[in-house]
């Protein structure tokens, strides 16, 4: 404390000692010339001093700006500590947004980012539908084809007869499937020019035309006129002439089957229509597997020959083997088994769960399609079956009708 302040509070303190603390008597004693009056004015101006002291100076000089200065301080602390507080909360909301969105963008990458796997697929049966389209067209033309030859419908070989049906068979024959060493060199007699090897007995022999090829070249949905048919053609037709309806029915003169004749061929006729229905049936399995066996769509082709390849088989035996436009059956050779048969089919399982799953959609489908498939055979087996069976009871059925007309 300073020695001005120090001095005014020992003034004060003696005044009211002087004034509070002696009676009036004793105060007379300290001097006739001084009263009470005049040490009450005394000290009230000293006190005035002493109030405009701690105010003007005590005050405003020392204690408020002390004061002031630790208000600032306390507060310019406690900001800070507020601050740093907010600060930590930022962070941890700006870094757990982060985290979200990181997240976020890793699940969309393991989601949606399609792999070249999936993709094969998609490539690899993108003329699926409408080779299998094919097949059911070409399945459609042969049966007809079958029945026209049966009924002698124009244009064709048995229109005069039957006669006339073996004649253009043999022709064929002996310019086309004839082989002359069959027989023990027998036959060099009947084709003394020797047909190609490629031709040579593909009328009779269904392994080699058929079974042994994923893809036949054949074709009767275009609307282009040939010139001549292709040999898978000719021996497709002609193998089916030998297996189903080798010896079609004679012809019915258009004048027996008026009621006025007395020989009623009416019924003669029916029973010929029903044979060839019979016959349908049963050609029906071999024209359902040749057209799955006729070539289809060529957009997936140079991607299935790629397949192959990368199982070590060279690109001319590929060729070969599936078709310069793979069939449905050479098609589903591939997505069903083929494709399988390669390592890194494995290896690209090792992919996200979303890839995994879609593959595993993308081979349920194939199943699907494969047992559709085998659900469609198993029907024409049906058929069959049930055709054989009539077969077996028409018998039984005549008797009846027989004895219920006596």
């Amino acid at each position: 404390m300073k020695v001005g302040c120090r001095k005014q509070i020992v003034g004060i303190l003696a005044v009211l000692t002087l004034c509070l603390g002696l009676s009036s008597r004793e105060a007379k004693a300290c001097g006739s010339c001084t009263d009470c009056a005049t040490w009450q004015m005394q000290v009230q101006q000293q006190m005035q001093l002493h109030e405009n002291w701690m105010i003007t100076e005590w005050w405003e000089m020392y204690v408020k700006p002390a004061m002031q200065k630790y208000t600032d301080v306390v507060r310019n602390s406690l900001t800070a500590e507020a601050l740093m507080i907010g600060a930590f909360l930022d962070g941890e909301s700006e870094l757990n947004a982060l985290r979200t969105v990181q997240e976020l963008n890793a699940n969309t990458m393991k989601s949606y980012h399609v792999s070249d796997a999936i993709c094969k697929f998609g490539t690899l049966s993108r003329s699926l539908a409408s080779s299998e389209s094919n097949a059911r067209a070409n399945q459609m033309v042969l049966s007809e084809r079958s029945q026209n030859r049966q009924l002698g419908h124009d244009n064709m070989a048995s229109e005069e007869g039957s006669a006339n049906d073996r004649i253009a068979r043999y022709k064929q024959f002996v310019s086309t499937f004839c082989d002359p060493q069959d027989y023990g060199n027998a036959m060099k007699s009947v084709c003394p020019t020797a047909p190609s090897d490629k031709t040579r007995n593909l009328d009779i022999n269904y392994t080699r035309l058929i079974d042994a090829k994923r893809t036949l070249d054949l074709d009767m949905t275009s609307n282009t006129a040939k010139a001549s048919p292709s040999s898978d053609e000719e021996a497709v037709i002609a193998l089916a002439n030998n297996l189903y309806a080798h010896d079609v029915l004679e012809r019915i003169p258009v004048d027996s089957l008026e009621a006025k004749e007395q020989t009623d061929n009416r019924s003669s006729y029916l029973d010929q229509r029903a044979i060839v229905a019979k016959r349908s049936v049963a050609e029906n399995s071999y024209n359902a597997i040749v057209g799955m066996k006729s070539k289809g769509s060529a957009n997936s082709g140079t991607y299935m020959l790629k397949v192959l390849e990368k199982l070590g088989i060279a690109s001319a035996d590929a060729t070969k083997y599936l078709g310069a436009k793979p069939s449905y059956d050479a098609q589903m050779e591939v997505l069903t088994k083929k494709l399988y048969q390669d390592p890194s089919f494995y290896v690209n399982l090792m992919d996200t769960p979303a890839n995994v799953e879609r593959q595993y959609a993308a081979l349920q489908a194939f199943g699907l399609m494969q047992r559709r498939d085998i659900y469609e055979s198993i029907l024409r087996s049906e058929m069959l079956l049930s055709t054989v069976l009539e077969m077996e009871i028409s018998e039984y059925q005549d008797e009846v009708q027989n004895r219920q007309n006596q």
